[in-house]
C-alpha cells in the first residue's frame, strides 16, 4: 500500500485535507474510513460512494445535495456531518467520529436488552429524530447500525443524509440501495410516499431487536410480538413495538414524539410519570433549539446506584445473620465442626506454579514481535506490572491480523489443574491453548482448552491435571484502552 493511495484506488488524502488512515466497514453505498482532518487536527470519520454509484451523475449531485441539507442538523443526538466533496471522481463526506459501539455490535456481541433498558434507548433515539422531522428531514435507513452508543453516554443517530439521496425522484432504487430489510417500513419498499411516521417504525423494527435479539425480517410482524419470542418483555412495551410497526402509516404513532410519550408511560409504570433521562414529551421542540440528553449510559447507573446500595444491605444483614449463627452452633459445641469444614477445603492444598519465561506469538502477517520489553511483567508475580499489547485503531486488530498472543513456558512439563491470569481489563475476546512444544502457526495448537468473549478481568481455566509445558493465551478481540485498543496480561500462574 502506497503513501499516496489505500485500498481499491483511493487517494490517500482527499481535497488535500482529509488523511484516509484505516478502513472500519463497507456496505452497500459507501466504504467507511476512520480518517484525520489535518487543518483542524482531528480524527473523523470519511465515507467515500462505490465506483458504480459516483459514476451516476444525478445519484452524485443528489448526494452532495442531501448531505449539505444534512449538514443543518446541529443536535447532541445527530452525529454532525462536517464536509463532503469530489476528488478525481472520488465523492465523499465527512462525519463526526463517535468513539463507542453501534447498537448492531451491541446486539450481536450480548444478545437482547432488558425491557427498561431498551425503553430507554429507543426513548433517546426519539429526540433525534424528533428533531430532524421538525427540520424536514427524515431518515429512510433507521437501523441498529446508525444507532451509535458513545462512550460518553450519549445516544447518536447516524446517516441521515445517505437513505434519502440514495431513494429521492427515484423509489424503485430503495430495494437495490438499502435493500428489503426488516427494518425499511412497507411504503419504502413498495415505493410509496415516506414521512415522519417511516422512520417511526424503522426505530420499532430496531426496539423488536433489541427486545428479542433478531431482527424483524420484512412483512408485519402482528403474528409473532415480542413476547411470543422472550418471556419477561411488558405487555405495555409489547404494544409499543406492534403499533410503531403498524403496515399502514396511518395505524402508526403519528409522531416520533408520540412514540416517546407511549415509552415513558410504559417505563413510568402505574404512577404515569416517567423516570429522569426519559425524553421531555411535554414541551414542543423547535426548529434548531438543541436539546441535550441525559444520556443512557448515565440513566442506567442511575438505577444501578439504587441497585448497589440494596446489595450492600443486604450483605450486612447477612454477615449479621452468619455471626448470630455461629454464635448459636458454639453455645451447642457446634463451633468445632464449622472449623474442621473450613479447614478441609478443596483449595487448601493448591500450590502456585510459576512460569520461567513469557514470550510474544505473533505469527505472519505479524512481525513476530509484541511489546516483548514487557514480557517478564506477565509472570512477575506483580500484579501492578504487566505486558500489553500494542495499540489498535479498532478490536479486531486494526483488520491487519487474526490475532496475537502470549506464550507462557515452564522449565518442564507439569501437571496442573488451573491457569489463573489476571488481565489489565475485562472486554476482551481471547482463547487458551496448551502444548509440549512451540508451532510456528495458530494451527499446530490443536483445539483450545478454553474460548471466553468478553472476558473479565480475572480469567481461571480449569486444566483437570493434564501437563504441558506450554500455554498460549491468544486475544482475537482487544476491549477499548484510552483512545484506542489493548489488551495485556498483569500476572500469569499456574495451579498444581
Amino acid at each position: 500500500m502506497s503513501m499516496s493511495h489505500v485500498g481499491s484506488g483511493l487517494p490517500r488524502l482527499l481535497a488535500e485535507r482529509y488523511e484516509l488512515v484505516e478502513q472500519l466497514a463497507t456496505g452497500g453505498m459507501t466504504s467507511v474510513w476512520r480518517g484525520h482532518d489535518r487543518i483542524l487536527g482531528r480524527d473523523v470519520v470519511v465515507k467515500v460512494l462505490h465506483p458504480e454509484l459516483a459514476a451516476d451523475e444525478t445519484f452524485k449531485a443528489r448526494f452532495h445535495e442531501e448531505a449539505v441539507n444534512a449538514a443543518r442538523l446541529t443536535h447532541p443526538s445527530v452525529v454532525a456531518l462536517y464536509d463532503t466533496g469530489e476528488q478525481g471522481g472520488v465523492a465523499y463526506i465527512v462525519m463526526e467520529l463517535v468513539e463507542g459501539a453501534t447498537l448492531r455490535e451491541v446486539l450481536d456481541r450480548h444478545g437482547p436488552l432488558p425491557p427498561a433498558q431498551a425503553a430507554r434507548l429507543a426513548s433517546e433515539v426519539t429526540v433525534a429524530l424528533d428533531y430532524a422531522h421538525q427540520a424536514g428531514v427524515i431518515h429512510r435507513n433507521l437501523k441498529p447500525g446508525n444507532i451509535l452508543l458513545a462512550n460518553d453516554g450519549t445516544v447518536k443517530v447516524a446517516d441521515f443524509s445517505i437513505a434519502r439521496a440514495a431513494t429521492d425522484d427515484d423509489p424503485s432504487r430503495t430495494g437495490e440501495i438499502l435493500g428489503a430489510d426488516g427494518y425499511l417500513a412497507p411504503e419504502q419498499v413498495d415505493g410509496g410516499r415516506v414521512d415522519g411516521r417511516t422512520d417511526v417504525y424503522g426505530l420499532g423494527a430496531c426496539l423488536y431487536e433489541m427486545l428479542t435479539g433478531r431482527p424483524p425480517g420484512p412483512g408485519p410482524v402482528a403474528s409473532v410480538p415480542p413476547r411470543a419470542l422472550v418471556a419477561g418483555v411488558p405487555r405495555e412495551l409489547d404494544a409499543v413495538v406492534l403499533r410503531a410497526m403498524a403496515p399502514d402509516p396511518d395505524d402508526r404513532f403519528p409522531t416520533a414524539r408520540a412514540m416517546a410519550a407511549a415509552l415513558a408511560r410504559v417505563a413510568a409504570g402505574a404512577d404515569g410519570s416517567p423516570p429522569a433521562g426519559l425524553v421531555d414529551t411535554t414541551q414542543p421542540v423547535q426548529e434548531q433549539e438543541v436539546v441535550p440528553t441525559r444520556g443512557f449510559l448515565r440513566n442506567e447507573g442511575r438505577w444501578l446506584g439504587w441497585t448497589l446500595a440494596l446489595v450492600v444491605l443486604a450483605g450486612i444483614l447477612v454477615v449479621v445473620g452468619l455471626t448470630l449463627s455461629s454464635g448459636v452452633k458454639d453455645l451447642f459445641g457446634g463451633g468445632a465442626k464449622s472449623k474442621q469444614t473450613k479447614a478441609t477445603g478443596t483449595t487448601a492444598g493448591a500450590k502456585p506454579i510459576s512460569f520461567s519465561q513469557a514470550l510474544a506469538f505473533d505469527p505472519p502477517p505479524g512481525d513476530g514481535s509484541e511489546s516483548n520489553s514487557e514480557l517478564g511483567n506477565a509472570i512477575d508475580r506483580d500484579p501492578g506490572t504487566a505486558w500489553s499489547t500494542e495499540h489498535y485503531n479498532n478490536p479486531n486488530l486494526g483488520a491487519l491480523k487474526p490475532g496475537v498472543g502470549l506464550i507462557l513456558e515452564l522449565p518442564e512439563a507439569r501437571a496442573a489443574h488451573q491457569l489463573r491470569l489476571t488481565l489489565t481489563q475485562p472486554g476482551a475476546d481471547l482463547s487458551v491453548y496448551a502444548a509440549d512444544q512451540v508451532p510456528d502457526a495458530l494451527a499446530g495448537w490443536g483445539q483450545p482448552v478454553k474460548q471466553q468473549a468478553d472476558a473479565g478481568q480475572q480469567v481461571n481455566v480449569d486444566l483437570d491435571g493434564a501437563s504441558h509445558r506450554f500455554y498460549l493465551v491468544w486475544f482475537t478481540r482487544l476491549p477499548r484502552a484510552g483512545g484506542k485498543y489493548q489488551a495485556g496480561v498483569a500476572e500469569a500462574s499456574l495451579r498444581s
